[in-house]
């Protein structure tokens, strides 16, 4: 009887394990679906100096997201330790806005991290710099 109950156990927990094994995608694949940033620059298009980068962010169904916190990240990947950071400010209606000062042309890469309540989404994008 203790045997049967044994493999019984042992034979239950492969099946949990296994369960586990088949885990849902990453949060950042989840949460693909659940936020969308797009963004504008002021100058447009956007040159080398100061250089306001404006973004938007939505939800699933394109309504604003507010009271989230946007980290961005540039960096010029030609260019080895160029680079900065820093949190945009809200402006409401989803929009925010951080500036920067880009000292040199080229194309720079953004990271934008979206994080409110249980949402932790990143994005990156190419931005040109004349």
């Amino acid at each position: 009887m203790r045997k049967l109950m044994f493999i019984s156990l042992v034979v239950g927990l492969a099946v949990v394990l296994a369960a586990c094994g088949s885990s849902p995608a990453p949060a950042e694949s989840s949460s693909a679906a659940q936020a969308n940033v797009t963004f504008e620059t002021n100058p447009n298009p956007a040159a080398k100096g100061d250089v306001e980068i404006i973004f938007t962010v939505t939800n699933a169904d394109g309504g604003p997201i507010e009271g989230a916190k946007v980290d961005v990240s540039a960096e010029h990947p030609a260019m080895a330790g160029m680079g900065m950071s820093g949190q945009a400010t809200e402006q409401g209606g989803g929009k925010y806005s951080i500036k920067a000062n880009f000292s040199d042309a080229g194309d720079w890469k953004l990271t934008v991290y979206v994080r409110k309540d249980g949402l932790d989404y990143k994005q990156e994008f190419d931005l040109p710099i004349q």
